[in-house]
This record gives structure tokens, C-alpha cells and sequence, in this order.
């Protein structure tokens, strides 16, 4: 029964299954797109769970990312800070300028990132400065 298929047939039966499994597939997880791919307009494929995902967290966080944002650019002026006080030995200068680039940053003031700065201070100023901090005289930082 096998001999009467040619390897034609074969093909042509194969070329058409696949054809249709991507089609269903198509069809059923990219309905928008296709549409849009069908009139001639886009050819953007996003999965529509996906595109539902992102619009949830463009609304909703939205003010995160502004904060994650936020904290990098703090981290960045830190180490600028930190980067150029190697030479400073007194502690109250350095607490002044730490105390000077947090405060114009008050979106940190969240527990969760007031510890994640405060442990990126207690682990570089050690590194980049001859100046040794305990956590009390890091906590007066945050003090207005």
C-alpha cells in the first residue's frame, strides 16, 4: 500500500499540512495581525495575551519604572560623588554632598530603596574613599 505513494505525493500532502497548521495557528493567536497583513497595513506580530500584558503595564507601572529610573540616575551621581572623593578625609563633607544629591531625588525614599542605597554606599565607600562609615552615620543621609 506504501509503494502506490510517490514521494510527489508525499510532498505536496506535506506542503499543504504544514501550510495549514501555521495558518490555524496564525488565525488563532495573531487574528489583529492577520486581519491588518490581509488589507495591506502592518506587519507588527505581537501574541494578543502579550499585547493585553503590556498595556496592563504601561498603566499600572508606570510610576516603577519612573523609580527604577530614578534609582539609577542616583546611583550614577553617587559613584561621581564617590569617584572624586578620594581625596576628601573629612566625613561631614562627604555626608553633606551624599545628603545634597539624595535630597533632590525624594521618590527614594521608600524603605526598598533607601536599603538598596544604603548598601551600595556601605559596600563603595570603603572602595573609592579612606573613609569608613557605620550604618547610623549612612542612616543621618536621610534625615531632611
Amino acid at each position: 500500500m506504501l509503494e502506490a505513494i510517490t514521494w510527489n505525493d508525499y510532498f505536496i500532502t506535506l506542503a499543504i499540512g504544514i501550510t495549514s497548521y501555521y495558518l490555524i495557528i496564525i488565525g488563532l493567536y495573531y487574528p489583529k495581525e492577520l486581519r491588518s497583513l490581509i488589507s495591506g497595513k502592518s506587519l507588527q506580530f505581537t501574541p494578543t495575551g502579550q499585547q493585553d500584558k503590556e498595556r496592563h503595564l504601561s498603566r499600572t507601572d508606570q510610576e516603577d519604572i519612573d523609580r527604577f529610573e530614578e534609582l539609577e540616575i542616583t546611583v550614577a551621581e553617587l559613584q561621581g560623588i564617590l569617584g572624586r572623593a578620594g581625596t576628601i578625609t573629612d566625613k561631614n563633607q562627604l555626608l553633606g554632598q551624599l545628603k545634597q544629591v539624595l535630597s533632590s531625588h525624594p521618590g527614594l525614599r521608600d524603605p526598598a530603596y533607601r536599603v538598596a542605597i544604603g548598601n551600595y554606599l556601605s559596600e563603595n565607600i570603603p572602595k573609592l574613599t579612606r573613609l569608613n562609615f557605620s550604618e547610623s552615620e549612612l542612616e543621618k543621609i536621610w534625615d531632611e
